[in-house]
């Protein structure tokens, strides 16, 4: 076994008994993940950029203990206010957004026809060729991501447009644990999501695309 080799569990347990006919069936889909690279690549990818969302994460957090003027003209861009209700949101929800960041594994982000997907108590989305990934919100703790096609040709992070790690940041965002957010408003662009926040300042702060615009929307490249 070399770590070069893109080995898959196809079981977890091996046991020995005397009935011949005893027998332990396992499908394998050998497809890999993203049809741009091998799983292995994908694994280490995937970690990557979830370590580059942590980063993003972690100095959100240090911006909103400061709560200066520029980080209040920032809650403003994605949530149209900066008042002690999104300030408190954000005290509660980027932690546990961390944690939850720091507990994801390359097993748990999974292509949205994988048999842990199908497992879920959601139904599985169909893959339009627009959708770049999903999660169940009812299995939040088990913090599985389905990603889908469009996913893979984005790039890792370049932040100003879609990524990886703004999608992984997203997704997270609506685990029941860290902001249960929903799916109000899409957008990657900055001025696209002001505009909402303006006229929506109600529902902002509980926007998917608006919580990870205000956490890594920026004009650089993390996670090459």
């Amino acid at each position: 076994m070399k770590d070069s080799s893109d080995w898959v569990t196809v079981h977890d347990a091996a046991v020995t008994n005397t009935d011949p006919e005893s027998l332990v069936r396992v499908t394998i889909n050998t497809a890999p993940i993203c049809s741009n690279m091998t799983n292995q690549e994908f694994r280490q990818t995937m970690m990557k950029v979830r370590d580059a969302a942590v980063i993003l994460v972690k100095e959100r957090i240090t911006a909103v203990a400061k709560w200066d003027i520029p980080e209040k003209n920032r809650a403003i861009t994605y949530f149209g206010r900066a008042d002690e209700e999104i300030r408190s949101t954000l005290v509660t929800g980027l932690p546990r957004l961390l944690a939850a960041l720091q507990e994801l594994v390359p097993e748990k982000i999974v292509r949205w026809d994988d048999s842990m997907n199908r497992n879920l108590t959601c139904s599985v989305v169909p893959d339009s060729g627009q959708n770049r990934a999903g999660v169940c919100k009812p299995d939040s703790e088990k913090r599985v991501i389905a990603i889908y096609g469009a996913f893979c040709s984005d790039s890792n992070g370049e932040l100003w447009h879609s990524a990886k790690v703004k999608t992984i940041i997203h997704e997270c965002t609506h685990y029941t644990d860290t902001f249960n957010s929903d799916d109000i408003m899409y957008g990657n662009t900055e001025s696209g999501m002001y505009a909402f926040a303006i006229n929506n300042a109600d529902k902002a702060i509980r926007n998917a695309d608006s919580i990870a615009g205000y956490i890594a929307t920026f004009d650089r490249t993390v996670a090459k």
